[in-house]
């Protein structure tokens, strides 16, 4: 038996200290994986989405309705939209919980990005309770806290569920309707996210395309921070003309964007930009065997989108939804 007076004991005591201290840090100050899509709903669904989703999975387990109210936090220069970072305070009853996220990837319409949580005691975040690692070089994290403001907010309800799918995969769905709120404005919120929790990645694609057939939805490339910032006058989109040589992936990226623009303004040169983009894109599936089937739905929806009738519907078609679906799981399996 090690007696505790002992220089053994002494440093198996130090160790258990060290160990619990750990253990708190590591639970009060958790980071995570972020791997979502997100989808913007036309209008709420006609039928109940349970009911809807109860064909789509092996197991589903209904959770507590939340009420969540967010601030949204950034310096007068947006040091943190600068960087490609957000700041978040969220209030769920009497529980506070701060997070940043990350820059991340994103594979077409899937997000992929670190998050890290801290528990709270009070709304305005404490820069100094986040991970050291997590700021560029030089950063002045103290006089970072020292701007901080209240930027926008978000309310809204939210209904979860936790649902298997195979290969024990788990999938977290939210259905989210609210609003974004400045000082002087709002924008409705009415989404569906769909998270994965744990297994395998390609069933979020499979529910995500199931969801598509059922619902009229279109897949959303800003997440509530960035119509935030948008809404509080930061950088409004502007339309991207296409460069001359592009990648697929970066082709992908400036159709989503000139989408956004387009639902934003209605601008008849997003829409041109829409179709050009749908139709190198077009050309680009003829090459490659595992995509070809897309390649004639793609040309038909750059047809359409060149129309002087075409409109916002053409983005909540289920024939666009599904390309970008196949082209954004496409691009994260290439990467693996």
């Amino acid at each position: 038996m090690i007696e505790l007076t002992s220089l053994a004991g002494k440093v198996l005591l130090a160790l258990l200290s060290y160990f619990k201290v750990a253990e708190k840090s590591w639970r009060k100050n958790t980071m995570a994986m972020e791997v979502e899509l997100k989808f913007l709903l036309q209008s709420r669904p006609a039928t109940e989405l349970e009911t809807l989703l109860k064909p789509m999975v092996q197991q589903l387990q209904a959770g507590k309705a939340l009420h969540l109210r967010n601030g949204y936090y950034d310096t007068p220069e947006h040091w943190f939209q600068t960087h490609g970072m957000g700041l978040r305070s969220r209030q769920q009853d009497h529980d506070i919980e701060h997070t940043i996220k990350l820059a991340g990837k994103q594979h077409g319409a899937l997000h992929a990005r670190q998050e890290y949580n801290v528990q709270a005691s009070q709304l305005v975040p404490q820069l100094a309770a986040f991970p050291v690692t997590i700021w560029p070089e030089h950063t002045d994290v103290p006089a970072l806290q020292q701007q901080l403001t209240e930027l926008f907010r978000t309310d809204f309800c939210r209904k979860p569920w936790l649902l298997t799918l195979a290969n024990h995969t788990l999938i977290e769905l939210v259905q989210d309707e609210g609003q974004i709120i400045t000082a002087d404005s709002q924008q409705p919120i009415c989404e569906l996210e769909l998270e994965l929790k744990s297994g395998d990645v390609s069933q979020i694609f499979v529910l995500a395309r199931q969801l598509v057939a059922a619902l009229p939805l279109r897949l959303g490339v800003q997440s509530k921070a960035e119509r935030g910032y948008r809404l509080t006058g930061s950088k409004p989109l502007q339309v991207k003309a296409l460069p001359t040589e592009a990648s697929p992936m970066v082709l992908l990226r400036l159709l989503q964007h000139n989408e956004a623009c387009y639902m934003q303004e209605q601008s008849p040169d997003a829409m041109l930009t829409v179709s050009l983009a749908l139709n190198r894109i077009a050309q680009w599936l003829k090459t490659q065997p595992t995509l070809q089937r897309w390649q004639p739905i793609c040309t038909q929806l750059s047809a359409k989108a060149a129309q002087s009738k075409a409109d916002q519907q053409l983005f909540y078609g289920s024939d666009y939804n599904l390309l970008l679906l196949a082209l954004s799981e496409y691009f994260l399996n290439a990467e693996q």
